[in-house]
């Protein structure tokens, strides 16, 4: 019985080991198959999966650099504005989350579809944005219930600001999102949303301004899900740059063309090329453009027929009228076709050809010679000696002063005018030219055109002798932009040049001068100029037969652009001006005004 109880236990032991024995390799052939179906079947997905999400690379958007004037005031800085983003992965139901949070904050019901739509279409943990740029009300509101709303991350950014607002609008411009165009330069097309210049020296100076990317290197698991951060690199703000402008002097030059609908200043040294002030009006707030929304005041800005986005300083294209007189003076003289004394006899009018030209003093100036010619500007003296030099020395001539050709100065899209000549003609109208154009271009009429900034140069180059230095919006001796003496001298006669500032000094300084009104205190400094008025609208033989044809009153669109370029002291230039009202009239009653009053209160400041 012994036995026989033992042999029972053996086989009852004996079916639980082999019953164990078979659960073993059971559980063995499922493992080993899951094992061979991971390790070698699908070994190429998950190795990729693995590779694939492990480690990723993301950037660190750079502070973009500042921007001061030259005593160092701020007059492009960045401050913190907050973005609200979901991540769509974080919520139950994204519809149900947008309908809630348009509760606490307005949101359209069209920007309500388009957040789900692009939550939808969003990566794994991807974030959606769904305000930019939160006002300090809207902010309070969603911090208040952020955690009531599950997915919301407040994030913040560098925001553009410009604490000077308009005054600096057309020589700073402002930022904007990257379009596609952009996204094609190497340096912009890592930071797709990143804010970039879109104008001025935002745009000009972009790249120094952008700053160096850093950037964040993660683990992430295969669902996007940020692990751990493995290596940082951080970003570099943007070079600081110093603008040769000067806040007071933008200040001094918006008194005076606040009350003008339209018009341009631009103030420089003269030995150093450096650009003071500069102004473009009618103006506008960059700070109005970046903030968001911005659409009502965008499309006020775009809609208006003055085109306050146009910097009149480097785009304004205007005929000179008589400031151009002086290259034809400097024609005259070069070619040896008259000197100093050379003389005619204004009586108002010039017969040339089978038409008549006249001058703007009706009854003429009587005798004339060089000095007179430029000082009360004689239109028919100079009609007769633009017969003499004819249209292509005087072309030449112009363009040795600047005119007709880009400045360079730092800023994007600048207009080089035009200043014509026999070849211009005949390649650009298939016509010849005839020779009643030469006399109206003798006055700064006709096809000739300049901006407010070539005159500016023209007149720095005239101060200084002839030396040439190109203009500049940055400060000399800036550590971060150093730049290279790049003056000269143009070839011309010493001589004939002291003619010329001899006679600009008459025009402000001598009793019959176009610019008498305008002298200044002699104990103080003098200044020397040429005033011009650039004629709009072509003058009937009937209203030049009328007394008082000057006199009437005329619908804003008819009067005549009004022009003074000058410098200052007169024995010792160091300051030049270009002066430009829109329709303002003559050069003597307005602009030239403006020129001093502006040089006025400069010289008080003592810069």
């Amino acid at each position: 019985m012994f036995f026989e109880e033992k042999r029972n236990q053996f086989r009852s032991f004996t079916r639980r080991a082999l019953f164990l024995m078979f659960f073993k390799l059971l559980v063995f052939i499922v493992v080993g198959f899951r094992l061979y179906k991971i390790q070698i079947k699908e070994s190429s997905k998950y190795n990729t999966l693995s590779n694939k999400n492990s480690v990723t690379l993301k950037i660190i958007y750079p502070t973009r650099g500042i921007i001061l004037d030259r005593k160092n005031n701020v007059i492009a800085n960045n401050k913190i504005s907050y973005d609200l983003y979901i991540v769509p992965e974080e919520v139950k139901n994204i519809n149900e989350v947008i309908k809630k949070l348009s509760l606490i904050i307005e949101i359209s019901f069209k920007h309500q579809k388009k957040i789900v739509e692009l939550s939808n279409q969003a990566k794994k943990f991807e974030i959606v944005k769904i305000v930019e740029d939160l006002n300090w009300k809207q902010l309070e509101i969603i911090e208040a219930n952020i955690y009531s709303v599950s997915g919301l991350h407040l994030i913040p950014r560098n925001k553009r600001d410009y604490p000077y607002s308009e005054y600096f609008s057309h020589i700073l411009g402002y930022t904007g999102q990257p379009n596609q165009k952009d996204l094609e330069t190497p340096y912009i097309k890592p930071l797709r949303t990143l804010d970039i210049g879109r104008t001025g020296i935002e745009k000009y100076f972009n790249e120094k301004l952008i700053g160096i990317p850093g950037s964040r290197e993660v683990e992430i698991n295969a669902f996007g899900r940020e692990i751990r951060e493995i290596k940082k690199t951080n970003s570099i703000q943007g070079t600081k740059i110093h603008l040769s402008l000067d806040v007071n002097v933008q200040k001094i030059i918006y008194e005076e063309l606040k009350d003008f609908i339209s018009g341009s200043v631009v103030v420089s040294n003269v030995n150093t090329g450096e650009i003071l002030g500069m102004m473009s009006i009618p103006l506008y707030d960059p700070n109005k453009i970046i903030s968001k929304p911005n659409l009502e005041y965008w499309n006020e800005v775009i809609n208006n027929p003055l085109s306050p986005l146009n910097n009149r300083v480097t785009q304004g294209l205007y005929a000179p009228g008589s400031t151009f007189k002086m290259i034809v003076a400097l024609a005259g003289l070069e070619k040896g076709i008259i000197d100093r004394n050379h003389s005619i006899f204004c009586e108002g009018k010039i017969e040339y050809g089978d038409r008549v030209y006249h001058c703007w003093k009706t009854k003429g100036h009587g005798e004339v010679n060089l000095t007179k010619g430029i000082k009360e500007s004689c239109d028919c003296y100079f009609y007769d000696l633009a017969k003499k030099i004819g249209i292509d020395d005087i072309s030449i001539m112009a363009k040795k002063f600047g005119l007709g050709e880009s400045t360079n100065i730092q800023l994007p899209s600048e207009k080089k005018g035009l200043i014509p000549n026999k070849k211009w003609k005949k390649n650009n109208l298939n016509e010849s030219w005839f020779a009643g154009e030469t006399l109206i271009s003798a006055i700064g009429q006709g096809y000739v055109l300049t901006t407010p900034i070539q005159l500016l140069l023209m007149t720095s180059i005239i101060a200084n002798n002839g030396r040439k230095i190109n203009l500049t919006l940055l400060k000399n001796n800036d550590e971060f932009l150093p730049r290279e003496d790049n003056s000269n001298e143009i070839l011309i006669n010493k001589k004939n040049l002291k003619i010329i500032k001899d006679s600009m000094f008459k025009v402000v300084n001598e009793i019959g001068g176009t610019a008498y009104s305008i002298r200044s205190n002699p104990d103080e400094y003098l200044l020397s100029g040429k005033t011009g008025t650039s004629q709009v609208k072509k003058i009937t033989l009937e209203e030049r037969e009328s007394e008082d044809f000057r006199k009437k009153e005329k619908a804003r669109e008819d009067k005549d652009h009004s022009l003074f370029v000058g410098f200052m002291p007169s024995n010792k230039p160091k300051y030049a001006i270009s002066v430009v009202i829109d329709h303002g009239g003559s050069g003597s009653s307005t602009a030239a005004p403006i020129a001093k009053n502006i040089f006025n209160k400069i010289y008080r400041l003592g810069l």
